[in-house]
């Protein structure tokens, strides 16, 4: 093994460290040509959490007891959209939901009264006013400019049958009814463009890209520019996968093919930077793709091999092969990923340039199945912790240290709320701190 190491090593000691620490736990990494980090964004997304250095607590929580109007059989609460400490809480409210805005820091009520969207919805936009489409709600049909402060409400505009609200820039991404017709109007409720499309649509924004990705039931995806509603990119049926610095597009069929695409300068890259193939994506948010093999390739493998691609280059930042490792799915998860080995523990590295190794966790404890990783999901991650869930418990895993940093119990779904853990528990909401 250590003459195998001598061949690999590139000189330099940083590399030099990496792979000693690499050797102490039974794992090789081999770094690839090109160098790079991780983007550095001040935000919160793809699985990044604020600091959960010691067990938490929930701040708050609203639910069934205390949201006005709160109605209606097996509803949950949700965050339907933030706009930094105003959170846009949406419940089930008579035939439909109702939206309410809350100070994220003790969940106090904005807002003496919640707006009764009905079959509609609310979103923020980039400045942090809020758009409203109400039908059947507590006021006439129509299209809402809503105060954030006292929530209220401006004169209305045509509905137009808006069932769907997106905010991006200070417009609005609006979609009927039926999920169809795509439309982008402007503050004062003119219209900039609409398109029509084949299956309903569910839009989502892709600010780093300045693009709204719009998928379709039918599994496909059509990425517009928000300013025309022209299409830069379509595929399907297909997977678009979205990460500080690109995009992976991976296509269904038995050839499983991926195309990478950057984002340069705040937009999409016209062609793909790298094309893989016979590799997928391993589920969970995280900051850089990773990436397995499948197909009979793959099963004809005795142990795992992993790579780590950044979309905006074309060459992988790093790979990983060892004889000890498993051939199932990573844990991709924030900033870290943790690969199985065959014996049941796992190997926890970073999702940097260099493929740091940051540990191991032990195998899991049968008497203890809430803490088994392989049948978790990542909430997200935050320096050496991964913080992983099902729906009894959220646990977070110390990889440095190789043990359980904390657990905390649930019964109900744990999401990253812009870096913040939220747990939904049947007909309330709560901010873990």
């Amino acid at each position: 093994m250590l003459s195998d190491l001598r061949r690999r090593i590139p000189f330099g000691i940083g590399t030099v460290v990496m792979l000693i620490c690499g050797a102490m736990i039974g794992s090789l990494a081999v770094v690839l040509a090109q160098p790079s980090d991780a983007p550095h964004g001040g935000g919160h997304g793809y699985g990044q959490l604020r600091s959960y250095a010691d067990t938490p607590e929930a701040v708050w929580t609203r639910g069934i007891d205390d949201l006005p109007g709160f109605s209606g059989s097996g509803g949950s609460v949700t965050v339907a959209d933030t706009h930094g400490s105003t959170w846009l809480l949406a419940y089930p409210s008579g035939i439909g939901r109702a939206f309410l805005a809350v100070n994220r820091h003790d969940g106090t009520s904005r807002w003496d009264h919640p707006v009764v969207a009905g079959l509609g919805s609310c979103a923020f936009d980039a400045e942090g006013h809020i758009g409203c489409a109400i039908k059947v709600g507590n006021v006439p049909d129509g299209f809402y400019r809503v105060d954030a402060g006292s929530g209220a409400l401006d004169p209305a505009q045509p509905l137009e049958d808006t069932g769907r609200v997106l905010g991006v820039g200070r417009n609005f991404i609006r979609v009927d009814q039926v999920g169809y017709r795509v439309t982008s109007t402007s503050p004062d409720g003119a219209t900039r463009w609409s398109r029509t499309f084949a299956d309903s649509a569910t839009p989502t924004y892709i600010p780093e890209a300045d693009l709204v990705d719009i998928k379709l039931a039918d599994a496909s995806h059509s990425l517009l520019d928000p300013e025309t509603g022209k299409t830069r990119l379509s595929c399907g049926p297909c997977t678009v996968t979205v990460f500080p610095t690109g995009l992976a597009v991976s296509h269904a069929g038995d050839s499983a093919v991926i195309d990478f695409y950057g984002f340069t300068g705040g937009k999409l890259s016209a062609k793909p930077t790298h094309v893989s193939r016979s590799m997928e994506v391993a589920t969970g948010p995280a900051v850089l793709p990773v990436l397995r093999g499948t197909g009979s390739a793959t099963l004809n493998q005795t142990h795992g091999q992993f790579e780590v691609r950044d979309p905006a280059k074309p060459k992988a930042l790093w790979a990983v092969s060892d004889d000890a490792l498993s051939k199932a799915k990573p844990m991709a998860c924030g900033r870290l990923v943790a690969f199985a080995r065959k014996d049941g523990s796992r190997n926890v590295m970073r999702l940097d340039g260099k493929g740091t190794v940051v540990g191991r966790l032990s195998a899991p404890d049968r008497q203890r199945p809430d803490t088994a990783i392989a049948e978790l999901r990542c909430v997200g991650s935050f320096g050496d912790t991964l913080v992983l869930a099902n729906d009894n418990q959220v646990t977070a895993f110390d990889a440095k240290s190789g043990s359980i940093r904390w657990e905390f119990p649930a019964s109900g779904s744990a999401q990253n709320v812009d870096g913040f853990i939220v747990l939904r528990q049947g007909a309330t909401i709560s901010l873990l701190r």
